[in-house]
């Protein structure tokens, strides 16, 4: 019983695979949503838009 556990070389990476893996299955999908380019470019757009539109009554 004097043995001492000595893990793999790359024990280390192979944890942090796991981890990342897990970590990228729990992205939600209103995060994703939210965090999309398309989506927000979308909304940066409609906003100019309302924008402009609100905009032109004045002049």
């Amino acid at each position: 019983m004097n043995e001492e556990y000595k893990p793999s070389l790359d024990f280390v990476s192979k944890v942090m695979e796991q981890v990342h893996a897990y970590e990228a299955s729990r992205t939600s999908f209103v995060e994703w949503f939210i965090n999309h380019p398309s989506i927000r470019y979308a909304l940066a757009g409609g906003g100019t838009l309302f924008g402009i539109f609100k905009a032109v009554p004045v002049f």
